[in-house]
């Protein structure tokens, strides 16, 4: 399968990603990357690999990323990303429903990377394997929120 052109202005879905990939899915440090700054998955681990080149060295696939490593790697591609406190150990769902505003929202859940749409009324979970998906229990609503940082509206979103 082919990337989408380069005028495709949609947001990508897990499987333009694993697509890239020779069918393999994608990790999500590099798929939240990849969806917040419009790009495929070789550039975003470009950007990580560029950010922390000890951590993520040529020719060997980037499994596991820090938090700064994707910030870094959203400012290297000109994306902004304000982070926000995290208080207490909630969930993503308590998050959201005690007043996450409205926006896109990079986030670091137990043990994993996403991105969410947060709407009056609740958010959407975009990730390596979800897209667009309602948070939910089974949409990595129980997880606790370790970190967040806003994010503009990803290409494609708008």
């Amino acid at each position: 399968m082919l990337p989408p052109p380069a005028n495709d202005r949609r947001l990508r879905r897990p499987e333009d990603f694993a697509g890239e990939r020779g069918g393999h899915a994608p990790w999500c440090g590099p798929t939240a990357v990849a969806t917040a700054a419009g790009l495929d998955y070789a550039s975003a681990c470009a950007l990580l690999a560029q950010v922390a080149p000890d951590r993520y060295p040529p020719g060997r696939e980037v499994v596991t990323a820090w938090w700064r490593d994707l910030l870094g790697a959203l400012g290297l591609a000109g994306i902004p990303a304000e982070p926000r406190p995290v208080e207490g150990r909630k969930t993503l769902t308590r998050a959201v429903r005690d007043g996450l505003p409205a926006g896109w929202w990079l986030a670091r859940v137990t043990g994993h990377f996403c991105l969410l749409e947060v709407a009056r009324g609740g958010a959407r979970v975009f990730d390596n394997r979800l897209h667009g998906e309602a948070l939910s229990p089974s949409a990595h609503g129980r997880r606790r929120v370790t970190h967040l940082a806003r994010v503009p509206t990803p290409p494609g979103a708008e």
